[in-house]
């Protein structure tokens, strides 16, 4: 082992990063990362950015702290339980190096997540622990055009992959059976409203996550360097502890994937206002000639319900798969079921050109893709 001399004069942070000869503490300064999940693994994963001096994170997740969640996930105290876990673990990441940025969103990345914000950053680590959050950030992280490394634990197992939309290598919907499609879909109903079905908990222990959490901070590191990292795009490694094996696979892409062609970039800007209707930019699009406009909403969305047996009718507007199948029962006569629209996409000469960005619940900075007689285009709602 060699040995470094180290100088008597005063140390910094990062004194010890620089003896590294490929270390560049401004670029991990500047860079920018989305942390999906604060969990047992997000937890380790905001601790390792926080030490290494990443410059500028955005962790997202729903849930609020438990108290099972205290044997696994470092940054958690008995006493932030019921608080949301973001905020928390925002809060003791910034005590571990204050001298970085963390924003912290209590939200579902699924439909709180504008693909323009996740354009914003360069990498994405996934800390999810079901098939349809994985499903959800691969296709944020496909639609901006962002690699993503996709982490998973057990009790004595875990694994970590890596999938970047710049190559031709599988993504994570390439890795998606036929069963596991079929575990996604049973929390859904056939019209794809909200089953309520609990996540099935997972037996696992603070030791995995640590290892896991650390493999994924250290791809993601090589990779904000821009150097080749211990895994490929479309690569997995499995860990086991027990007993102790390690193997990696290339993940083999298919052919049929769709996720592939989600990126585009935006050739229009549009400020973005919760009671600006949509009309305009139609209108916009088919004046510069691209004509037959249709804009395609990434998350479908329910407008109206009515009872067909005594006629109330309600005005809805949420995500489809947000909604609960249980609350389809008309509250007003009980009798039976709701029929409802579901808004796919807006058509300019349609009622749908007049609903309102709040009323389609498009998330700040959010990208649509646009269909007209000149192809595909897409466009970002944002602040201008």
């Amino acid at each position: 082992m060699e040995f470094l001399e180290i100088s008597g004069e005063p140390e910094s942070r990062y004194d010890r990063h620089s003896l590294i000869d490929w270390w560049d503490q401004g670029k991990l300064k500047a860079a920018n990362v989305l942390v999906a999940g604060a969990g047992a693994l997000g937890n380790e994963v905001l601790k390792n950015l926080a030490l290494v001096g990443v410059g500028n994170i955005t962790v997202i997740d729903f849930d609020t702290v438990s108290i099972t969640n205290l044997t696994r996930s470092v940054l958690f105290r008995e006493s932030d339980v019921g608080l949301p876990k973001v905020e928390v673990a925002r809060q003791r990441a910034l005590e571990i190096n204050p001298e970085i940025s963390i924003q912290a969103i209590y939200g579902d990345l699924e439909f709180d997540l504008g693909i323009g914000d996740v354009r914003e950053h360069n990498i994405i680590i996934g800390c999810l622990d079901s098939i349809n959050a994985r499903w959800a950030i691969n296709q944020l992280a496909y639609r901006a055009g962002i690699p993503w490394i996709n982490g998973g634990i057990g009790v004595a197992e875990g694994e970590i992959s890596f999938f970047d939309p710049k190559t031709e290598a599988a993504c994570y919907e390439c890795t998606i059976s036929d069963q596991m499609w079929e575990r996604r879909n049973k929390r859904y109903s056939c019209q794809g409203l909200k089953r309520n079905i609990p996540e099935a908990a997972m037996p696992t222990t603070a030791p995995i996550a640590s290892i896991i959490s650390a493999m994924q901070v250290h791809q993601a590191l090589l990779y904000l360097h821009g150097k080749t990292g211990f895994i490929n795009p479309g690569e997995k490694v499995f860990l086991g502890l027990n007993p102790w094996t390690a193997f990696k696979v290339q993940i083999r892409r298919s052919e049929d994937c769709i996720a592939h062609d989600l990126s585009i970039e935006p050739i229009m800007r549009v400020n973005y206002e919760q009671n600006w209707k949509l009309e305009a930019v139609l209108k916009q699009l088919a004046n510069s000639e691209f004509f037959e406009p249709v804009l395609w909403l990434r998350n479908e969305v329910i407008g109206k319900m009515k009872c067909l047996s005594c006629g109330y009718e309600e005005q809805v507007n949420t995500h489809l798969r947000k909604y609960p199948e249980s609350q389809l029962i008309c509250p007003k006569c009980s009798h039976e079921e709701r029929d409802f629209e579901v808004i796919r996409n807006v058509i300019l000469d349609d009622f749908t050109a007049n609903i309102t960005l709040g009323e389609l619940c498009l998330t700040k900075n959010e990208i649509l893709h646009c269909d007209t007689s000149k192809g595909q285009i897409a466009i970002q709602f944002c602040q201008i």
